[in-house]
């Protein structure tokens, strides 16, 4: 069996998905790297259909070099021509890669409704923007029109994420701005996060059967910088909140030695 050729769109998205992986600083805007993603992107032309590709590709691009502004200009063109999921999915897991977490849980809750088929594709972003209420629903809905091959696993892990949520009186909004503060201090040191710790891995289950909501941002970063990010971050939720819940924790983790 032959293998399907891929999109100019969807290889340009592998090469910027890689580098979102890979982690690093913001890429220079000027650098030959991206001008030739940009260049190869605005290659993309013809219907509709390929405007929205062009306009996500951009956006995606742009997105890598810290650029807030043409990001979501380049994803709004997007949003205005395309009324399926791809637009909001693509959106969705730009904000988070960005730290703009509260936004992103609205974008999934737009993509992620089961009737649209794309549930199982991005049920990951649920966890990553911590969109937890929205996503129980989701699978909940999913089951009952049975038209969506769930993993009991993330079933389970996203009810007893919402149940911790409940003891510990936090909401969804209230943990994504957490996060949005996180992503604050990744965007002003002009850094990506490397990734989010798998799924599977947010609930620690304590000694004296305590249960835990870790959620870790791994970042390019010594161990020693990381928990000076991790300090700020308590910091700056202390004085909006003024405490943290105490079944809920974050943190920062660096990857490079010294």
């Amino acid at each position: 069996m032959s293998t399907q050729p891929k999109t100019l769109c969807s290889h340009i998205l592998s090469q910027v998905n890689a580098r979102v992986k890979a982690g690093g600083p913001y890429l220079d805007s000027t650098s030959f790297e991206v001008r030739r993603l940009i260049c190869e992107a605005q290659k993309i032309t013809g219907d509709a259909y390929q405007a929205i590709e062009r306009f996500i590709t951009l956006g995606a691009i742009h997105h890598l070099c810290g650029n807030e502004a043409e990001m979501r200009h380049n994803f709004s063109c997007a949003a205005k021509l395309d009324r399926s999921p791809r637009t909001a999915a693509a959106y969705c897991a730009v904000l988070i890669n960005m730290g703009f977490i509260s936004e992103a849980q609205k974008e999934f809750a737009k993509a992620a409704r089961p009737e649209l088929g794309w549930l199982t594709c991005i049920d990951s972003l649920g966890f990553f923007s911590m969109a937890i209420t929205s996503l129980n629903d989701f699978y909940a809905a999913a089951q009952t029109m049975k038209i969506a091959e769930l993993s009991a696993k993330h079933v389970e892990g996203a009810k007893r994420i919402q149940k911790i949520f409940q003891e510990a009186d936090v909401t969804d909004e209230i943990v994504g701005q957490m996060l949005d503060d996180a992503g604050e201090i990744l965007r002003d040191r002009r850094l990506m996060c490397c990734e989010h710790v798998e799924k599977n891995q947010y609930i620690y289950d304590g000694p004296y059967d305590e249960h835990f909501v870790s959620i870790e941002w791994r970042g390019p970063v010594s161990q020693g910088d990381a928990s000076d990010m991790s300090f700020e971050f308590v910091n700056r939720f202390i004085e909006r909140f003024e405490k943290i819940p105490a079944n809920i924790g974050f943190s920062f983790t660096g990857t490079q030695r010294r």
